[in-house]
């Protein structure tokens, strides 16, 4: 289980941890029906302090895997002066894939970083058909052992990608580093820094949606707990969503368009300059695959609160979100399988005559709407207004009209918002 050093107010996993050394044991000798929250925590790879984010910034990888993080380390630089092909094609990659599930998420970082940087070094323009086998032969082993996609996406862009300067201090922007980054000087990191304090801002909802789902179970079902559960929900919304509107301080709308998004998209699909996707040299047979790029809908938070609460999506909105969470880590995709499984709070709600938990409860799902809501705003300022502008970037118009997740972004968080609005209960 992971040691939590309360002081720290983040995660610190220590040595003799289970995650240390070892593959997570994926079968938990217990009823998968009634896990307790430090159950959940050890199970799916989660904390009450920091959510899903991964501390990583202690880990050191072994000697093999130096040139890569060196490579990575001048991403910035390397990409600008046009040569991280050049050296990336240098690497020698046919090393094993370590066993420890720390170390796994540090070299899927570390190796799609690197195939961000060396498929959109020239933007749009003399893009690679195929990732060289130095990337892809690793890149494919750490993916399938983490349960994700060889591309990179959110766990490895966001959750894993940070460390805290004082451990004594706040869990703020001016106490944070990314580790790694792509081009975009300071705005580049802080975008994945806004997207890091987001997470942790979630971390209150999860121990909140645990007792929630206790305490609209039969046999356990308690008003007075509920409410005060469901209660937490909204106020740690208002809080992500603090955290979100701080993007501006940091990040300027036309930077995010012309310099940063392109590193963060997919390939495939139809999409240009790789329709048919991309070639990792000596897998999949070296048929092309196509990849979503990173994306916040592979953040795991959102679904998470739609499992709980009992939001369905249908259509391409369901399409879409099903498949981002093969995006995810593996144990967080199983918590949400997981709490969709289990949650019972919808339908107890549905039932119960209790006016204090049905007001929670539309609390909970008009803050879902608002930090939806909120996206949707920051997506028409970051994307579909610098889109519009004459003065452009004309190398990233591929990915002009989609989410960096090949979604129409606006009709999905559209349609998105309105299955939750129709999710409110009469009292």
């Amino acid at each position: 289980m992971y040691t939590i050093t309360a002081a720290f107010g983040f995660i610190c996993v220590s040595s003799n941890s289970p995650v240390q050394g070892r593959k997570l044991d994926l079968g938990l000798n217990t009823d998968m029906n009634t896990l307790t929250l430090e159950q959940i925590e050890d199970r799916f790879l989660v904390s009450r302090k920091t959510g899903f984010l991964i501390d990583c910034s202690h880990v050191k990888l072994e000697k093999c895997w130096g040139p890569f993080e060196e490579v990575a380390e001048q991403l910035t630089k390397n990409v600008e002066n046009k040569i991280i092909r050049q050296k990336i094609e240098k690497l020698n990659g046919e090393h094993v894939i370590p066993e420890d599930k720390l170390e796994q998420i540090c070299l899927h970082k570390i190796l799609s970083f690197l195939s961000a940087g060396y498929i959109w070094q020239d933007g749009e323009e003399t893009v690679p058909k195929k990732l060289p086998k130095c990337l892809s032969f690793p890149l494919r082993r750490v993916s399938d052992a983490l349960g994700m996609q060889p591309i990179l996406s959110y766990p490895s862009m966001i959750l894993g990608n940070w460390q805290i300067g004082d451990p004594n201090e706040s869990f703020e922007f001016r106490n944070l580093n990314a580790m790694y980054q792509t081009p975009g000087g300071d705005g580049a990191e802080w975008f994945i820094l806004t997207h890091v304090i987001i997470e942790q801002r979630f971390a209150p909802a999860l121990e909140a949606i645990v007792d929630a789902m206790k305490y609209s179970t039969p046999g356990s079902d308690d008003n007075i707990e509920l409410t005060r559960a469901l209660n937490v929900i909204p106020v740690v919304m208002i809080d992500m969503m603090k955290a979100f509107k701080q993007i501006k301080d940091g990040v300027h709308p036309e930077q995010f368009y012309d310099e940063l998004r392109i590193f963060y998209t997919g390939w495939g699909g139809g999409k240009e300059p790789l329709p048919e996707g991309l070639i990792y040299e000596g897998e999949y047979d070296d048929k092309p695959q196509s990849m979503k790029g990173g994306s916040a809908a592979q953040s795991t938070t959102l679904q998470i609160l739609d499992a709980a609460l009992g939001i369905t999506h249908d259509g391409d909105q369901k399409k879409f979100l099903d498949e981002v969470r093969d995006y995810m880590l593996r144990e967080h995709r199983e918590f949400c399988s997981y709490v969709w499984r289990n949650s019972n709070i919808r339908r107890y709600v549905e039932r119960c005559n209790c006016e204090d938990v049905r007001k929670a409860y539309n609390k909970c799902i008009n803050a879902v709407r608002g930090f939806r809501g909120l996206h949707k705003d920051k997506v028409n300022d970051y994307i579909r207004k610098p889109s519009e502008r004459k003065d452009r970037n004309k190398q990233v118009e591929g990915i002009k009209d989609t989410g960096t997740g090949s979604t129409p972004y606006l009709i999905f968080l559209n349609k998105v918002n309105e299955d939750a609005e129709k999710c409110n209960l009469p009292y």
